[in-house]
């Protein structure tokens, strides 16, 4: 799919994307954007920014961009091996994968049975991450099936224990690269290793094809930062951008009367609310 029919997808779940002239924008979270896709680093322009700043409306906009114009350096996860294999995973990894092997069925799985069956893993993977339950609704999830099912480019596997979804994973292929979207698991079956699995077969599979040159499993993990570890001991590459938070202009008399203070206090506060962790977060790493 192109660019512009990845920008689709999200318009079909109801949120808003604003194109300029460097990328497609997406509202991630409310009153964050994001750039598509996020695996591309982009120079927008300052009316580019105040654009969508403005526009959106958004708080703050978030994209990768060249390492010396960042605020941080963000790692992005890639392989693009075409001999992907056992020997690009690390020992242990090897191990794991092995035995899931040996315990589960890869397969495709369609979007229809996602949306009936995937829900109690979502809320199943969010609770393992101690990420909200609302993270994504049920309905949400009907929404995004029903968007991927009708986006060509968009496909999915699953792993099958004793004819059980133990784990899915949904991928994306825009342009050339295939982009490991969402994935979720079943904490019943996670002693079987469906992920490692899945993960590995999917990646050989998609690596095969020869209209693919690269696949993305998606950017360092704020919160989550295990996963990161996972990611690159299955053959994943860490590539290193700069990563930047533009701020709207008129949220930066609020941060310089106190607002980082009342920030950080809210985070001490609310320790278990993922919005306060992520916003001392983009405090704390992007020097905001």
């Amino acid at each position: 799919m192109t660019e512009g029919q990845f920008a689709e997808f999200f318009l079909r779940q109801g949120q808003k994307v604003i194109e300029t002239k460097a990328c497609f924008w997406y509202s991630h979270r409310p009153l964050l954007y994001m750039s598509l896709p996020y695996y591309r680093a982009v120079s927008p322009s300052a009316s580019e920014l105040a654009r969508v700043l403005l526009g959106g409306p958004a708080a703050a906009l978030r994209f990768p961009t060249n390492l010396d114009t960042g605020n941080r350096k963000v790692g992005i996860f890639l392989c693009s091996d075409r001999n992907y294999g056992f020997s690009s995973l690390q020992q242990r990894m090897r191990n794991y994968t092995r035995r899931g092997l040996e315990n589960c069925t890869v397969e495709t799985v369609e979007f229809g049975y996602l949306a009936q069956h995937g829900h109690q893993l979502n809320l199943e993977s969010f609770e393992r991450q101690a990420r909200d339950a609302a993270t994504m609704t049920e309905s949400q999830w009907h929404r995004y099936c029903e968007a991927a099912a009708a986006t060509p480019g968009f496909e999915a596997w699953g792993a099958w224990v004793r004819g059980h979804l133990a784990a899915f994973v949904v991928a994306a292929l825009v342009e050339d690269c295939c982009y490991m979207h969402h994935q979720s698991a079943a904490t019943e079956h996670l002693p079987l290793f469906p992920n490692h699995a899945l993960n590995f077969s999917v990646t050989r599979l998609v690596l095969a094809r020869p209209e693919v040159n690269s696949v993305c499993y998606g950017a360092d993990s704020l919160l989550t930062p295990g996963i990161d570890t996972y990611k690159s001991r299955m053959g994943f590459e860490r590539l290193l951008f700069g990563e930047r938070i533009a701020l709207n202009p008129l949220l930066q008399p609020m941060l310089s009367l106190g607002g980082r203070r009342i920030i950080r206090w809210a985070t001490r506060t609310y320790p278990e609310s993922q919005m306060w962790q992520r916003a001392s977060s983009f405090l704390t790493r992007n020097a905001i």
